[in-house]
């Protein structure tokens, strides 16, 4: 049974591979609006210092999309958005930096994986 239900989930369940992106600017970001919300969800992330000035925008499906913030309550910022199968495209705007969040390389196996071993207790001594 264990068999069949990942067999199943490998051939039947699609498998995203989305990349996740930040944008980041200088001053407060608000009135987040999306015209396709069924491509992406933007959620704004607030620091410890409240800055809300950090955006998080997260691929739902392929396609072709624009994002509109306002900016420090008076300028209005529109990017336009591309979403593929392995890239997120986000066009540039003055004063913003847009940042992709990579998926780490998968390992093939337990040779590609190295990892330094513990000082003995002689050597810290």
């Amino acid at each position: 049974m264990k068999k069949f239900l990942l067999l199943f989930s490998l051939i039947i369940l699609p498998s995203q591979a989305f990349q996740d992106c930040v944008i980041t600017t200088d001053g407060k970001l608000s009135d987040i609006s999306i015209e396709q919300n069924d491509i992406i969800d933007v959620y704004p992330m607030f620091t410890i210092m409240n800055e809300k000035n950090i955006l998080f925008v997260h691929p739902l499906k392929e396609g072709k999309t624009r994002l509109c913030v306002l900016k420090n309550n008076k300028n209005i910022v529109m990017f336009d958005v591309e979403v593929k199968p392995d890239e997120t495209i986000i066009s540039d705007e003055e004063s913003f930096e847009v940042l992709g969040i990579d998926l780490p390389p998968e390992i093939q196996n337990d040779e590609d994986l190295e990892l330094d071993l513990p000082p003995s207790i002689e050597e810290v001594r």
